[in-house]
């Protein structure tokens, strides 16, 4: 097996130094180096878009040309994949690492490196995914920006990126894209000033070519353009918080009180009553959870739920 890591992908620059330098806010380029990265680049369905379709066994995402963004998108057989393709719809293949064991080993050998985690199946909380995009000549993305971190790996042709920080919301938990016409409530609440809708002039830029490497942290705004046909092989995972760890722990200790076990009865009842007597009972398991809490360590809460 030719399963590969952060040393490999982002060398020359080794592991440690990304890691104290860059991971997981600033970005980061690495020029074409195509020795290093030939492991993944001679992976046989990563050869051309062809080889992709050929084993394909699960669905194709196909973007809509309408507004420039893989989340407008449909659903296709990959009997279908080539002719949406050549009616320039940028193809997007998911869940790369369940056709190759190569790519399923590197994706969750770098998630390790990272040190990025999962809560276990269940919670799956980092949410790590490989992805394969084939983009039409004269396609791209519009600018956004995701709640994941991603790792790019330019395959064939070529793509433009232009990055630039996000000054309006940090650490976003919520995908947004310029122009839409609808914000998520998370992200209202999160954001601090307007968010853009073209791109700043303190933007950078870059040429992604065979054996580049791109990392785009989440939050950052990007968008692409190609002026020929691009495949990239993306690694992308979401971005466990704080918040996600604290709840997720403290639910594992409140479940073993009997009286947080119980059914929140009467909590969206139509009978006032028995609403305001649902709210005072909540009330009441707050205040004694808030009693109960100096009393309890970090440590301890994720030696519970599994975390440690």
């Amino acid at each position: 097996m030719n399963i590969f890591g952060l040393d490999n992908l982002l060398a020359p620059m080794t592991a440690d130094i990304f890691l104290s330098t860059h991971w997981p806010k600033k970005p980061l380029f690495i020029s074409a180096d195509i020795k290093k990265l030939n492991s993944i680049l001679q992976i046989s369905q990563l050869q051309d878009l062809e080889s992709v379709v050929a084993v394909r066994t699960q669905k194709v995402r196909a973007c809509l040309p309408d507004f420039d963004d893989e989340y407008s998108s449909i659903h296709l057989d990959p009997k279908d994949a080539i002719k949406a393709y050549n009616n320039n719809m940028t193809l997007v293949f998911d869940s790369m690492h369940l056709q190759d064991k190569d790519i399923a080993g590197s994706l969750q050998k770098i998630r390790s490196e990272l040190g990025l985690v999962t809560g276990g199946a269940e919670n799956n909380l980092c949410k790590a995914r490989s992805i394969v995009y084939a983009t039409p000549a004269g396609c791209g993305t519009r600018l956004h920006f995701d709640a994941n971190v991603n790792f790019i790996i330019q395959l064939h042709g070529s793509k433009r990126w232009i990055l630039a920080p996000n000054n309006s919301v940090e650490n976003p938990t919520e995908r947004f894209t310029a122009g839409s016409f609808e914000m998520s409530a998370a992200l209202e609440q999160q954001c601090h000033a307007p968010l853009i809708d073209q791109v700043p002039a303190n933007s950078l830029e870059f040429l992604m070519t065979p054996g580049c490497v791109l990392f785009v942290p989440r939050g950052y705004w990007h968008e692409t353009t190609t002026d020929e046909d691009s495949m990239s092989l993306n690694f992308t995972f979401s971005q466990p918080t704080w918040a996600d760890i604290l709840t997720k722990s403290l639910q594992e200790h409140l479940l073993k009180s009997a009286k947080w076990r119980e059914l929140a009865d009467g909590l969206e009842s139509t009978n006032t009553l028995r609403q305001s007597q649902a709210t005072a009972q909540f009330e009441v398991l707050v205040k004694s959870l808030s009693k109960e809490l100096p009393q309890v360590s970090g440590k301890q809460l994720l030696e519970q739920s599994g975390f440690l």
